[in-house]
């Protein structure tokens, strides 16, 4: 009885608090094990990731970020992200050109062996940009301005894999995008005071051209060899016949290199015109038809590309180089003159390095121990046979173009490559530049390390031997009155930029030039190059004053003939322009 009235006071309780409990029982979450064996429900996306960062393989979606805390991942730290590029200035998904770094680089640009950052798996629509990146690149003064970087990029990609290049917010007036756009308008006609008022020549002369122009491939196909093919093009009146060889022979392939910033690009050619490669083929093509058609008719050779020593180490049998690997020597082009009848005159103008060992082409067959041909040839070139040359650039800005061409035919045509007016290069007076006097003209105002030769140079040469220790002791003053107003003009240019003073000057610069303490060769100095030019020049008048006085009647014929024909002006021996 005791128990059971015990008892009956809890089931009482017992009883009155089961409702309670029963209308507690939703508010509460079961604290059990058996409750986390429910099925994981699929958190929504608004919800935050979990904090773990992503895998570098996997990248996370490009839907709304994640919170900074889960944007860290193992990978190396990269740029943040940055707004989409503007559609005008966008480069295609397909350009072959690495994407602009963050910032604009004070060496050159980083090589493709450089760690690259994953890929996102889907690309956007658009290319995205750097944030860093100014809203207008430097023009092209601007950059000429700027200290130019030590070298160029580590490595480019192979010419196969090479599309015409989409620069990045490239400036349009740089690289125009239309051959009639051309840097140098291609129907420039010579200002009337650049001609003279009437022909010395009772009748124009048929002059024909050739030109050969290009490197041996893409790499070294530079912009500013095109630039001098153009330049001469643009130089010649419509009246003469030309046919122009470059490169492979294809307006439609990427053989230009240029520089765009620090990158190096390529294009195609922006010719008027191409009439094959500048192949050994191709010149035989265009020599048995173009030239040997009109074989009594004055021919003018330009060559404007890459010039290397002979392979046999002869250097007076040094090469032209051809595309594709191939090479025009000096005796090569010597046999195929004497295919001309004697009577044509021929004009040979050279750009490349090593070039002045086609001097020789004065000699029968090329050979310097042979003798002078019959015909009225002469030449021009850029470097002696031993020295390179300059005026092999990418740069695009045709300004900053210092080669020898563009001097010489600047003083010839009296219009610069810029359309400027060239009227103080008639050193005698005549009313007309010779080109003897367009050579003083580039001796006097090329401002580079060249050292250019002339035929009548290496005629005097092999005609009037005398040691230098002779030649170099003969008074300035003496020299000058011997020497012809162009020669006097440059001599004095010369000797001021040079500061040299005194009868002695040849001595002193012979002496400073190649004496004790002179050094090892240094082919970029521009002052050793300068005294190299007085030297070889006061010699010239040296070696003429000579033959002059005790030569060979006949050589001195010779001789005159020879520096007859320097002196004339094929741009103004032909019709003129309407």
């Amino acid at each position: 009885m005791t128990a059971h009235r015990l008892l009956l006071p809890i089931a009482v309780l017992a009883t009155a608090t089961l409702p309670a409990l029963a209308s507690a029982q939703p508010a509460a979450r079961p604290t059990d094990p058996a409750a986390t064996t429910q099925p994981r429900l699929t958190p929504s996306p608004r919800l935050a990731p979990p904090l773990v960062a992503p895998s570098p393989a996997r990248l996370p979606s490009p839907s709304p970020p994640p919170p900074a805390a889960a944007q860290r991942s193992t990978a190396a730290p990269g740029p943040k992200a940055a707004p989409r590029l503007p559609s005008t200035p966008a480069r295609s998904a397909a350009s072959p050109v690495q994407a602009a770094p963050e910032r604009l680089p004070s060496t050159p640009a980083r090589s493709a062996a450089s760690p690259v950052q994953a890929a996102p798996e889907r690309l956007p629509s658009t290319p995205a940009r750097l944030p860093s990146i100014p809203e207008r690149l430097p023009s092209i003064a601007e950059r000429n301005a700027a200290p130019s970087p030590q070298a160029g990029p580590q490595r480019l990609p192979p010419l196969a894999e090479l599309l015409p290049p989409q620069p990045v917010a490239a400036d349009t007036t740089d690289l125009p995008a239309h051959p009639e756009k051309l840097d140098v308008d291609p129907t420039l006609t010579l200002p009337a005071r650049a001609r003279p008022a009437t022909s010395a020549l009772a009748t124009y002369l048929p002059w024909r051209a050739l030109v050969l122009g290009g490197g041996p491939r893409a790499t070294m196909n530079q912009v500013a060899i095109e630039g001098h093919v153009r330049y001469f093009h643009a130089l010649l009146p419509t009246s003469v016949e030309r046919r122009i060889l470059f490169a492979d022979g294809n307006r439609f392939t990427p053989t230009v290199q240029y520089l765009d910033g620090y990158r190096l690009l390529y294009r195609t050619p922006r010719l008027p015109r191409v009439d094959g490669p500048t192949t050994l083929q191709g010149f035989d093509r265009l020599w048995r038809g173009f030239v040997t058609d009109r074989a009594d008719d004055p021919l003018l050779l330009y060559f404007a590309g890459h010039g290397s020593p002979s392979p046999q180490r002869d250097l007076d049998n040094n090469v032209f180089d051809l595309w594709g690997g191939g090479i025009l020597s000096v005796r090569d082009l010597a046999a195929r003159i004497e295919q001309l009848p004697p009577k044509a005159p021929v004009v040979v103008v050279m750009a490349q390095c090593f070039s002045g060992a086609f001097a020789n082409l004065l000699f029968e067959g090329g050979d310097p121990d042979a003798d002078v041909v019959d015909r009225d040839l002469v030449g021009f070139f850029a470097a002696t046979r031993d020295r390179p040359a300059s005026g092999c650039t990418p740069e695009i800005n045709e300004a900053d173009y210092t080669d020898f061409s563009s001097y010489f035919f600047s003083a010839l045509a009296g219009v610069d490559r810029l359309g400027r007016l060239v009227d103080d290069a008639d050193y005698d007076g005549d009313q007309q530049v010779g080109m003897h006097e367009a050579f003083a003209y580039a001796l006097i105002h090329q401002a580079t390390s060249d050292v250019p030769v002339a035929t009548s140079d290496v005629f005097l040469r092999r005609f009037v031997p005398q040691h230098d220790r002779e030649t170099m002791a003969t008074p300035y003053s003496k020299v000058l009155a011997w020497a012809r107003p162009s020669e006097r003009a440059a001599l004095k240019a010369l000797s001021d930029a040079l500061q040299l003073q005194g009868e002695d000057r040849l001595r002193t610069a012979y002496v400073t030039q190649f004496g004790p303490g002179s050094g090892r060769i240094n082919w970029d100095d521009i002052e050793g190059a300068h005294r190299l030019r007085f030297i070889r020049l006061a010699k010239t008048v040296v070696l003429a004053h000579t033959l002059r006085e005790n030569g060979d009647p006949a050589i001195l014929e010779r001789f005159d003939r020879l520096r007859a024909a320097e002196s004339r002006n094929p741009l103004l021996e032909v019709k003129p322009n309407p």
